[in-house]
């Protein structure tokens, strides 16, 4: 009778073992998504600084940017269309020549060259777009690694969806956002994707450099454990077979 007890607590432990489904975005008892009003997103604009790859555009005037962004054919970090600021913070464009960008933001920097333009074009449109913003996506993700940030404003959810979504034993009640500052120092951001209050309560934009942590679940550890346990299991099945069989026989 021990030795069924145990072969069943055996079988039933690697049949429960498995990772019960966690649903994203479940909404609380009374919880009304209608008389809420979403975070507003924290204002943030990059500070240009050297080894920042960009592309600089001048609507209607391929000839004079790098890597227009107003083109057909856009340019990217694979495409070697752009430009790096140098150590000092300059980069050299045409007619213009050298000129100083770091320490100004995307926008500053799209008024300061349209202002040096305009005594080669009438009404210069500039946009200049940096190339080597990117996110770091880690854990229980189907495609981690890292990944550009394409969007004026990219959430936490759309970089997910670029990495490929989760996979079966991801926690999504407990994500790590790792955020640096200027020094390099890490605050840290927690996220719970199974409760829909998030979407309004947080930010869920993201910045260059911030790293998203996906934990794996209890029952991943737990089933690598059934796994290991198989064999035995099957082996234990049958001689418990066995030995009914042959205790059946001497009655």
């Amino acid at each position: 009778m021990k030795v069924k007890l145990l072969a069943g607590l055996l079988i039933a432990g690697m049949w429960l073992g498995g990772c019960t489904p966690q649903w994203m975005f479940q909404h609380r008892e009374g919880f009304d998504p209608s008389k809420l009003q979403a975070p507003l997103a924290e204002a943030y604009e990059h500070v240009l600084k050297p080894d920042d790859k960009i592309t600089v555009s001048v609507w209607g005037h391929d000839e004079l940017g790098v890597g227009s962004s107003f083109s057909v054919y856009d340019a990217n970090l694979e495409s070697g269309h752009f430009l790096t600021i140098d150590l000092r913070g300059e980069i050299t464009l045409p007619l213009i020549g050298r000129v100083k960008i770091a320490g100004l933001t995307c926008r500053e920097s799209d008024l300061y060259l349209g202002q040096l333009y305009t005594q080669y074009v009438k009404n210069p449109i500039v946009r200049l777009r940096v190339l080597n913003h990117t996110v770091t996506v880690l854990g229980e993700v189907k495609s981690p690694g890292n990944y550009p940030i394409e969007r004026q404003r990219q959430t936490l959810i759309e970089t997910l969806g670029d990495a490929g979504g989760f996979t079966d034993y991801a926690d999504k009640g407990d994500l790590l956002i790792l955020r640096p500052d200027s020094l390099g120092r890490y605050s840290e951001i927690r996220v719970d994707l199974t409760d829909a209050y998030t979407l309004y309560s947080q930010d869920l934009s993201l910045r260059p450099r911030d790293v998203i942590y996906v934990p794996e679940r209890r029952s991943k550890q737990f089933d690598k454990f059934n796994s290991s346990l198989a064999p035995f299991a099957g082996f234990a099945g049958t001689a418990i077979l066995l030995i009914t069989i042959l205790r059946q026989n001497s009655n």
